[in-house]
């Protein structure tokens, strides 16, 4: 007889690392920032995979790479309040190192779980935002998102090469920008994960938060 399908990982992962030229402007310098060099993971697991509010615990890392090196680690749950809504709700407490020294800090906020849509002409369209508070030390409301329209210029079963533009924002207290510009893309296969490569450079268009405009690199996996 026929093997039994393998249960679905209750495990999920993902791995990011941004790089932009902005070793101009060290941190120390007084002018705001937002979006500076960093590497990041996060790993997820499902506490109820057949709940259509999907809850999940997750543990996620990140460090900037450039100016002070701050650190953080966080702990949190989460789940979609609404089962079909693709919006997820989160608490964690973060641990943060900083010049200052290190602390806890407790945070709160909503994220989208966006599907890719489909756009004329064999466009396609991907965004994400996100909106919460942060609290203790240097305590703030915040708000991030981007969206990234392009297509497909070279695709194999192993690859998808993409060109199009983007939009970047976000902004926090004493802090905040909105940068535009043109983007290209390489997703590809890592075995059973898969491995996504992207150029963009990004024009501040709006807000003085450093890096400047400049080149940006991000590379991002999932497992």
């Amino acid at each position: 007889s026929a093997a039994a399908p393998r249960p679905a990982s209750r495990w999920s992962a993902d791995g990011w690392l941004l790089w932009r030229d902005d070793a101009t402007t060290p941190i120390t310098s007084g002018q705001p920032t937002y979006g500076r060099s960093q590497a990041g993971a996060v790993a997820r697991y499902r506490l109820a995979p057949a709940s259509g509010h999907a809850p999940q615990a997750h543990l996620r890392v990140a460090s900037a790479l450039q100016g002070t090196r701050e650190r953080e680690a966080a702990l949190g749950l989460s789940a979609r309040p609404l089962a079909n809504v693709p919006v997820r709700v989160a608490a964690e407490l973060r641990a943060s190192e900083r010049l200052t020294g290190t602390g806890l800090r407790p945070a709160a906020f909503a994220v989208t779980e966006l599907a890719p849509q489909a756009l004329p002409l064999g466009a396609s369209a991907e965004a994400y935002a996100a909106a919460g508070y942060v609290g203790g030390r240097a305590r703030t409301a915040f708000v991030d998102g981007q969206l990234r329209v392009d297509r497909s210029v070279a695709r194999h079963e192993d690859f998808d090469l993409r060109a199009g533009g983007g939009a970047w924002g976000g902004a926090q207290r004493g802090s905040s920008r909105l940068d535009v510009g043109p983007s290209a893309s390489l997703t590809f296969d890592l075995g059973e994960a898969r491995g996504r490569v992207a150029a963009d450079y990004r024009i501040r268009v709006a807000g003085d938060a450093r890096p400047a405009s400049g080149p940006a690199l991000t590379l991002s996996a999932g497992f």
